[in-house]
C-alpha cells in the first residue's frame, strides 16, 4: 500500500475555483475524471474501523501520527464545540478544555471542588498518546452525541473524499494536489456484494493539460489517487483536531495509459478500473470515467445558445481586435443513474446581444432626448418673449416665432390741477406697466419705475426725454386661434382685425401731489396744502391700433382715470411702436398668428411609453412634450364638461415660467441628452474599435469601459447605466454516459438542458433612490414604481388646484360685474395686483412644474432600466430558441407566436432601504418588456431594410449578424420590434418554421419578488433600520429606510394574474366554453379580475396567499417551476446577481437534477424529491461550482457576501455554505476597496 505523505493535509485544499483557476491556460483542454467507488471501499464502521486498523498495525501513515499530535495539542487550546441543542448541556463536554469554558455546559467539578479536565498546562510527554486514546475512544460517541445535539433523526455519517496527487519535482513526494472530490457521506446501508457500485462522487477531478507534457509522460509519471475519510461529527466543532482526515488507501494511474486513451482524438468518454491498495479495504476498486473538457460547448450542441460568443475568436488575442468577452465559467457534476452515469455541466456564459441592444436603444434614447431638448428650448424661447424680454438677444428670432416687437417710452405724467393744488414744481409717480394679452385673462407685469409728475399748465413745454423705455414681444394671436379670449373678435373693431397683440394697462400710484404755497422753499418744507391722500390712477393703450403703423404716431397723451372717482386725473405722455416680421418687409396687415402648441415628434417621454398626464382636461399651456396622438386627443375634444374645462384653462396663460423652462432645458434635458449620446457613441465604439490602452490587463471587476459583462462593482457608473450588470446564461446541460452495445464503448449522450439567466437587478443605481439634493420636503424618492405613483398623485393634486383657480376666477368675475365699470378697462382680464388669485395661480404653476420635472426624471430612468431589462430578456429568449430538444418535445414555437414568450423574473430583493427602490425600478422596467416583439430575419429578408443606420453589429457571434430596434406608436401605445439578423444557413436549418417569414414573438413578462435575507426578516418583523443620521458611516446605506411589505404582495398577486391568464391560454381547462380570456394588460391594470385558478398554479396561489409578513421562498420555487412547464424561461436577480442569486439558481439546479433522477429523465416532473438531498447537492454546487468565481469576477473575491448571522435568517433551501462566507468585517466588506458588498 502506498503511504500518504506526511505533508498532505486534505483540510488545506481549497475547493473554490476562483477566476485564476477557471481561466488557467490553455482553456478547454482539461480532462474530467468521474470517480466511483465500489461497495468494498465503503468501510463498515467508518472512522472507528480505520483507527482500529492503524492502531493494530502501527502504520506511519495514520493521520494521528506523532507529527500531527503536536498540532492537535495546539488546536485544543482554542477548541470551540458548537451546541445546537437549544440550551441543553453540551454533549461534547468531554472534548472541551474546562480552563477555557465559562459555563457548566463545558465543565464539571470534582468532589474537591476543582474542575476536572485535560488541561494542557499540566501534561508532559504522555499527553499526545493520552489525547490519541481519548480521541479513538470517543470518536464513535461523537456521532451519537451530535445526533442528540441536532435533534436529527438521521445518522451522522462519516465522510469520504478522493484527492489526486502528482510527484513534487523537488521533494520527490506525491504532495502536489491536482484536485479533490467533494466530501461524500457514507451510505446509510451497505450492500453485501463487495463489487457492487458503492458511490459516485459529484465533483470530478480535472487533470490540467500541463500534466500530460510528453517529457513528463515519457518519464513514467503517474497520478496517485488517495481515498480519505473523516468523521461526520467533525462539523460540530471548529477544532482542527477533530477535522483530520484518515488515510484509507490509494491507487495509481500511469499517465502514459491516460495519454494512450485520448490519442489521436478525444471526443468520447472511456472508463478505467483501478484497484485500491489499502490495509483497511479488501477488493476495493476505484472506477474512473474520463471525459473531454466541457468549458466550451459544441456549436448548436447541448448547453449552447445563440447568444454565446464564438470560441475560436472571442477569447483569443488577434491583431487589431479587442477581446470583449470573458471565457465561460464551468463545473461538472456526476450522478448515478440506473446502471449508467449522468454527467452534467454547469456553465455561465456572457451574452453577445447585451451590448449591441444597449447601443441600439441608447441611440434611440439619444435622438429622442435631443428632440425633447430642442423642443424645450423652443418653448423656453417663447416664454422668454412673454416674461423675460429684457434677456432677449435675438429679436429677429422672436419675431420669426410669431411675436411682435414693441417699444414703449413713458415720458411723464401731467396731472390736472385739483382744488387747492397750487404747486408749480415737479414731482413723481410710480408706474407699473401690465400687458393684457389677447390669449390670457391674467396680466403680465412688464416693468415698473418712478416717472416725473407735472402739474398740467396750458401751453407749457415739458421735458421730452423718456423716463422709462423698454422693448417687449407680445404673442401675435390670430382671430381663429383657439386661445383667443371670447369676444375679442366681435364688435365693430374686433371683427375687422385678423390678429391681436393686446393692450397695455398702465397703473400710476401717486403718494401725494406735494401741495405747497409761497413758503415752498422754506427750510422746514411746505407749510400749507399738506395732507393730500394717495391716489390710484390708470391708463390704457391698445397696441393693435399701432401695429405696423404707416407712420410714426409721435407722442401719445393717454387719458388717466382716477380709480376712486372715475374721473379724469390727467394725461400720460408715451410713445409706442409695434412691428411684426411682415411689417418690417412691407407695411401691410398680412400677419399670421403662430401657435405655441408645437408637437414634438418622437420625444423621449413618448419613446419610453409614457404620456405626460397633461393630455386630458388637465392640459394647460404651454403644451409640453405632446406627441401627435395626444395632441389629436387634446385639440379635438368632445362637447362635454371636460372640453369646457379645457377652454377655461386655455384662457389662463402659461403654467410654466421662463425661469423654470430655460433651466430645465439647458441643465436637465441638455445634460441627459448628452449622457445618452455619450453612451451610444461609447457603446458603438466598443463594438467597432480596438480595446483601450491598459483595459485588457485589468481583472473583470475593475473594468469600467462598456463591455457585454458589467461587474456589480460598477453599478454607480452613469456611463454603464443602460447595460444590465452581471448578466450570464447559466446552462445546466445533462448527458448520460452509457455503454454503446454496438461498439462496446462508452458514449456521452446529450439528454436535456435546464437554463436560467442570472443578473443584477435592472435598476438605475447611478441616479440613486433618494430625493435630489435641494428638493427638500417637496422632492420625490424611490424607484420607478413609487415615482410613477407619486406622479399620478401629483397630477391629481394639480387638477384639484386648477379647479380651485377656476372657481376663484369665476368668483372674481362675479364681483367685478357688480362694481363700477372704469372706462377703457378690459372686463376680461384679472389685475396683476389681485394677490389672492395670483397666489393661487403661482401654486398651480409650481405644481405644474413639479409634475413636468418628475415626468422627465421618470422618462430618463425608464430608458436606462428598460435597456437593462431588454438585454436580460433577449438573452433568455435566444437561449430557449437554441434548445432544440425543448422545441422538439412540444409546439412551444407555435405557442410563442400566438401567446408570447413567458419571461419570468425571480427577484430576491428585500422591501426595505435602497433595495425597495431597486424592486420598484425592476417592476416597471420588466413591465415595459410587454412593448417588445422579436423577429428573426436574414440579410435578404428584413422588416425595415431602409433603416440601415439603426443596425448594430453583434460581435463575435457565430450566427447572429446584427440587431435593430424599430419603434412604432406613441406614448403608451409605443411598441418595439427587435429584428435579429441570423446567418442564412442557420436560419434555414435551425430556426423553427413557426418563427420564420417575419413572424413576431411578443414578450410576456411577469415578476415574482420575495426578500430572502435579514433585511426582509426585519421588514417582516416591522423593523425600521433607522434614519440616515443615526447610522454609522461605515454601514451600507442599503440598510436604511422604511420597509414596504405591501409592494411584495401586490407584485406577486399581479404576476400571478398574468401567469394564470397565460396558463389558461396554453393549457385549456375542462370547460373550454366557459373560459374567461384575460389579457396581460387587463391583469396588469386591474385587481378585480375573476378568472379560475389554473390547476397548474394552485400551489403557487396558496403560497402567495399565505405570504403576508412571511419570507415565503415557495413563491419563487413554484413560479420558476411553473414558468418552465409553460414553455417560458426564468431570469433570477438580486442586487448584484452573485450572492442570493447564487443560492436560488443552485437550488433550482439541484431540484431539477433530482427530479430528473427520480423520474427517469424528466426534470420538470412533479415527482417527490428528498429535500435534504436537494439541499446537499445545492451546497456542493455553491462551493465547487461557478457561482463563487462569479463573485470573484464581480468584486475580486471568491466569497459570498454574507456572514454567519445573515445566513441564519435566510430560508433553509438558500442557506449558504459556511466555508464560503465573507464574514463580519467593517461595513460587511472584506476589502478596503469595498470588494465584498454588504
Amino acid at each position: 500500500m502506498a503511504a500518504a505523505s506526511s505533508s498532505i493535509n486534505p483540510n488545506t485544499y481549497n475547493p473554490i475555483w476562483d477566476l485564476e483557476k477557471q481561466y488557467a491556460p490553455p482553456l478547454g483542454r482539461r480532462i474530467a475524471l468521474v470517480i466511483k467507488l465500489n461497495n468494498a471501499c465503503l468501510v463498515p464502521g467508518g472512522v472507528d474501523t480505520v483507527l482500529k486498523s492503524e492502531r493494530d498495525i502501527g502504520t506511519t501513515s495514520s493521520a494521528m501520527d506523532a507529527a500531527v499530535q503536536n498540532s492537535i495539542a495546539e488546536d485544543m487550546k482554542n477548541m470551540n464545540v458548537t451546541d445546537r441543542g437549544k440550551g441543553r448541556d453540551s454533549p461534547f463536554h468531554f472534548l472541551s478544555d474546562d480552563a477555557s469554558a465559562g459555563s457548566s455546559s463545558f465543565s464539571s467539578k470534582s468532589k474537591s471542588g476543582r474542575r476536572d479536565s485535560f488541561k494542557l498546562a499540566g501534561f508532559g510527554r504522555g499527553f499526545g498518546a493520552k489525547l490519541k486514546n481519548q480521541f479513538e475512544r470517543g470518536v464513535t460517541n461523537i456521532a451519537v452525541q451530535a445526533q442528540k445535539a441536532t435533534g436529527d433523526t438521521t445518522d451522522i455519517r462519516d465522510l469520504l473524499t478522493v484527492g489526486a496527487y502528482i510527484q513534487n519535482s523537488q521533494t520527490g513526494e506525491f504532495d502536489v494536489c491536482l484536485g479533490m472530490t467533494e466530501r461524500f457521506e457514507m451510505p446509510a446501508t451497505l450492500l453485501e456484494d463487495p463489487d457492487a457500485e458503492g458511490l459516485t462522487f459529484r465533483i470530478p477531478i480535472l487533470i490540467p493539460p500541463h500534466v500530460l507534457d510528453p517529457d513528463v509522460v515519457n518519464g513514467g509519471a503517474v497520478i496517485q489517487f488517495h481515498l480519505w475519510m473523516r468523521s461526520g461529527a467533525a462539523i460540530f466543532t471548529k477544532s482542527r483536531a477533530l477535522r483530520k482526515y484518515l488515510f484509507v488507501g490509494s491507487t495509481t494511474l500511469p499517465l502514459a495509459h491516460l495519454v494512450q486513451q485520448i490519442q489521436p482524438k478525444f471526443d468520447q468518454p472511456f472508463g478505467m478500473v483501478l484497484p485500491l491498495q489499502s490495509t483497511v479495504v479488501t477488493a476495493g476498486k476505484m472506477t474512473m470515467i474520463a471525459l473531454p473538457d466541457t468549458k466550451f460547448p459544441s456549436l448548436c450542441g447541448n448547453g449552447w445558445s445563440l447568444s454565446d460568443p464564438r470560441t475560436d475568436t472571442a477569447y483569443t488575442s488577434l491583431h487589431n481586435k479587442r477581446i470583449l468577452f470573458n471565457p465561460p465559467l464551468d463545473q461538472n457534476y456526476s450522478f448515478p443513474f440506473s446502471k449508467n452515469t449522468v454527467f452534467t455541466t454547469e456553465r455561465l456564459t456572457e451574452s453577445t446581444v447585451v451590448l449591441p441592444l444597449a447601443a441600439a436603444y441608447t441611440k434611440l434614447l439619444a435622438d429622442a432626448a435631443a428632440k425633447s431638448t430642442r423642443h424645450a428650448m423652443n418653448i423656453a424661447a417663447k416664454l422668454q418673449c412673454l416674461d423675460g424680454a429684457d434677456l432677449i438677444n435675438d429679436p429677429m428670432k422672436a419675431m420669426q416665432e410669431g411675436h411682435a416687437q414693441c417699444q414703449i417710452e413713458v415720458l411723464h405724467f401731467l396731472r390736472y390741477q385739483a382744488e387747492g393744488d397750487r404747486a408749480v414744481g415737479g414731482n413723481s409717480v410710480h408706474v407699473t406697466l401690465n400687458l393684457q394679452r389677447p390669449d390670457s385673462i391674467f396680466e403680465n407685469c412688464l416693468a415698473n419705475c418712478d416717472i416725473p409728475s407735472h402739474l398740467y399748465i396750458r401751453n407749457m413745454t415739458y421735458p421730452s426725454h423718456a423716463a422709462l423705455s423698454f422693448p417687449f414681444y407680445p404673442r401675435i394671436v390670430g382671430k381663429n386661434d383657439p386661445r383667443l379670449l371670447p369676444g375679442l373678435n366681435t364688435g365693430a373693431v374686433g371683427s375687422e382685425r385678423d390678429v391681436f397683440v393686446g393692450k397695455l394697462r398702465i397703473q400710476l400710484y401717486e403718494e401725494s401731489v406735494g401741495g405747497a404755497g409761497g413758503d415752498v422753499f422754506s427750510p422746514i418744507g411746505p407749510t400749507s396744502g399738506v395732507g393730500t391722500s394717495p391716489r390710484h390712477l390708470e391708463a390704457v393703450v391698445d397696441i393693435d391700433a399701432y401695429l405696423n403703423a404707416a407712420q410714426d404716431a409721435g407722442i401719445l397723451y393717454l387719458n388717466v382715470i382716477d380709480l376712486s372717482t372715475g374721473g379724469s386725473a390727467g394725461t400720460l405722455a408715451i410713445t409706442i411702436n409695434a412691428t411684426t416680421l411682415e411689417g418690417m418687409v412691407e407695411r401691410s396687415t398680412g400677419i399670421a398668428g403662430k401657435s405655441t402648441n408645437e408637437i414634438v415628434d418622437g420625444g423621449l417621454i413618448s419613446l419610453v411609453g409614457m404620456d405626460t398626464l397633461m393630455e386630458d382636461d388637465t392640459a394647460c399651456h404651454p403644451y409640453f412634450d405632446l406627441h401627435r396622438v395626444s395632441a389629436d386627443h387634446l385639440f379635438k375634444p368632445n362637447k362635454n364638461t371636460a372640453s369646457m374645462r379645457q377652454r377655461q384653462l386655455s384662457t389662463m396663460g402659461e403654467f410654466l415660467t421662463y425661469d423654470y423652462t430655460s433651466r430645465h432645458a439647458e441643465v436637465d434635458r441638455t445634460s441627459e441628452s448628452t449622457k445618452f449620446l455619450e453612451k451610444s457613441v461609447r457603446y458603438l465604439s466598443t463594438l467597432n474599435s480596438p480595446l483601450g490602452q491598459g483595459e485588457e490587463s485589468l481583472p473583470p471587476d475593475q473594468q469600467k469601459e462598456p463591455r457585454p459583462f458589467r461587474p456589480s462593482s460598477s453599478r454607480l457608473n452613469p456611463l454603464l447605466a443602460a447595460i444590465g450588470f452581471n448578466i450570464h446564461i447559466q446552462s445546466f446541460s445533462v448527458s448520460t454516459i452509457a455503454m454503446d452495445t454496438s461498439t462496446a464503448t462508452l458514449a456521452n449522450i446529450p439528454t436535456t438542458l435546464f437554463q436560467n439567466v442570472t443578473c443584477g437587478a435592472p435598476a438605475d443605481h447611478s441616479r440613486g433612490f433618494s430625493k435630489k439634493s435641494g428638493d427638500g420636503e417637496k422632492g420625490f424618492s424611490g424607484g420607478l414604481r413609487r415615482l410613477e405613483a407619486s406622479r399620478r398623485v401629483a397630477a391629481t393634486k394639480l387638477r384639484d388646484l386648477q379647479n380651485q383657480l377656476i372657481e376663484a376666477v369665476g368668483s372674481y368675475y362675479t364681483i367685478q360685474s357688480q362694481n363700477r365699470q372704469i372706462p377703457g378697462r378690459s372686463q376680461r382680464h384679472i389685475a396683476a395686483g389681485d394677490h389672492q388669485i395670483a397666489s393661487l395661480r403661482n401654486i398651480c404653476i409650481a405644481a405644474t412644474q413639479s409634475l413636468h420635472s418628475l415626468t422627465w426624471d421618470i422618462a430618463v430612468r425608464r430608458g436606462n432600466v428598460f435597456s437593462q431589462a431588454l438585454g436580460i430578456a433577449m438573452s433568455l429568449f435566444l437561449a430557449h430558441v437554441s434548445d432544440l430538444a425543448k422545441l422538439q418535445k412540444a409546439a412551444w414555437a407555435e405557442i410563442w407566436t400566438k401567446h408570447g414568450f413567458l419571461v419570468t423574473f425571480e427577484g430576491l430583493l428585500s422591501a426595505a432601504g435602497k433595495e425597495l427602490g431597486m424592486i420598484e425600478d425592476a417592476a416597471v422596467g420588466i413591465a415595459m418588456l410587454r412593448m417588445v416583439s422579436v423577429v428573426f430575419v436574414t440579410e435578404n429578408n428584413q422588416v425595415n431594410p431602409n433603416n440601415v443606420d439603426r443596425c448594430f453589429g453583434i460581435v463575435d457571434s457565430p450566427y447572429l449578424k446584427w440587431v435593430r430596434i424599430n419603434p412604432s406608436g406613441e406614448g403608451t401605445q409605443t411598441r418595439y420590434l427587435v429584428e435579429i439578423c441570423v446567418d442564412v444557413n442557420y436560419y434555414a436549418q435551425r430556426i423553427p418554421t413557426a418563427l420564420k417569414n417575419q413572424t413576431q414573438v411578443r414578450f410576456y413578462p411577469v415578476l415574482y419578488q420575495m426578500g430572502v435575507d435579514i433585511r426582509q426578516w426585519g421588514a417582516n418583523a416591522g423593523a425600521n433600520f433607522g434614519k440616515k443620521s443615526e447610522v454609522p458611516e461605515e454601514m451600507d446605506e442599503d440598510e436604511i429606510g422604511i420597509p414596504d411589505n405591501d409592494v411584495l404582495i401586490a407584485l406577486n398577486y399581479e404576476a400571478f394574474r398574468k401567469m394564470n391568464a397565460f396558463a389558461h391560454e396554453v393549457y385549456l381547462c375542462n370547460d373550454p366554453q366557459g373560459k374567461v380570456t384575460v389579457t396581460w394588460e387587463q391583469a396588469h391594470d386591474s385587481q378585480q379580475i375573476e378568472q379560475p385558478i389554473h390547476p397548474m398554479l394552485t400551489s403557487l396561489y396558496e403560497y402567495i396567499r399565505a405570504s403576508a409578513g412571511k419570507m415565503e421562498h415557495g413563491i419563487l420555487d413554484e413560479a420558476g417551476f411553473a414558468s418552465n412547464r409553460l414553455g417560458g424561461g426564468s431570469a433570477i436577480f438580486c442586487k448584484s446577481g452573485k450572492d442570493r442569486t447564487a443560492m436560488q439558481v443552485t437550488f433550482k439546479q439541484s431540484q431539477y437534477i433530482n427530479r430528473f433522477l427520480n423520474s427517469q429523465g424528466n426534470g420538470f416532473s412533479e415527482c417527490q424529491v428528498d429535500s435534504k438531498k436537494v439541499f446537499n447537492d445545492s451546497t456542493v454546487m455553491r462551493v465547487y461550482g461557478t457561482r463563487l468565481p462569479t463573485c470573484d469576477k464581480n468584486v475580486g473575491q471568491a466569497l459570498y457576501a454574507f456572514n454567519s448571522l445573515q445566513a441564519k435568517f435566510m430560508p433553509e433551501p438558500l442557506k449558504p455554505p459556511a466555508r464560503a462566507l465573507a464574514g463580519f468585517l467593517k461595513g460587511g466588506r472584506l476589502l478596503a476597496g469595498g470588494g465584498i458588498e454588504s
